[in-house]
């Protein structure tokens, strides 16, 4: 009897033994491992955004606090080298004593933080009346823009329209909203309306 204690015990104790080295073993595993991923480090490719969103409306401001632009898209992608990717985009100036502007697109690209801006797909350039200025709208497939200055640029073909005026260019065109000039180039189509004359009597 006490021979087959002895044996029970030694089997008991080379279990518990077993038991503790193989939770030594584990323990030292998950050590391991969370030292490896304490170790890593999150490195961003240039090709994948660092974040994305949906219905997004983004504000710009001067050094004295005042609203300069504001912009809009159904889906934003930004990169983690500044580059801006944008879906539906919508570009509001906003600008104290300048002329109202917007910019709309089917995509907007910015690679330096929407000081330059690229708009393609259907683009279309509202500068509200100003003055005694009548409403300016142009569209084209291709603008890029300088945000800070409000300057726009195209070489694609263009199509404008001036009050009751409508102008095509093969050529595109450099706009300036701060200035409110636009220069038109390469086979240049005008049509002007005739303002309409007043039928009363002396």
């Amino acid at each position: 009897m006490a021979h087959r204690r002895l044996i029970f015990r030694e089997r008991i104790t080379a279990i518990v033994g077993s038991v503790i080295l193989f939770g030594l073993v584990l323990l030292s595993y998950w050590y391991s491992v969370q030292s490896e991923i304490a170790g890593l480090k999150y490195i961003p490719s240039d090709k994948s955004p660092d974040f994305l969103a949906r219905n997004v409306s983004l504000t710009d401001f001067d050094e004295t606090g005042q609203p300069k632009y504001k912009a809009f898209s159904e889906n934003l992608q930004h990169f983690s080298d500044e580059r801006m990717h944008a879906e539906k985009a919508l570009v509001l100036s906003l600008a104290p004593g300048e002329a109202v502007a917007s910019a709309r697109a089917d995509e907007l690209w910015s690679n330096d933080g929407m000081e330059t801006v690229e708009f393609s797909g259907n683009v279309e350039v509202t500068r509200e009346p100003w003055g005694t200025e009548p409403e300016l709208y142009f569209r084209t497939n291709f603008l890029r823009a300088w945000l800070d200055t409000l300057r726009f640029e195209t070489n694609d073909p263009v199509f404008m329209r001036r009050g009751d005026n409508t102008t095509e260019s093969e050529g595109g065109a450099i706009y300036d909203n701060v200035a409110r000039t636009i220069e038109l180039r390469n086979h240049v189509t005008t049509i002007l309306q005739p303002k309409s004359l007043s039928t009363d009597a002396p």
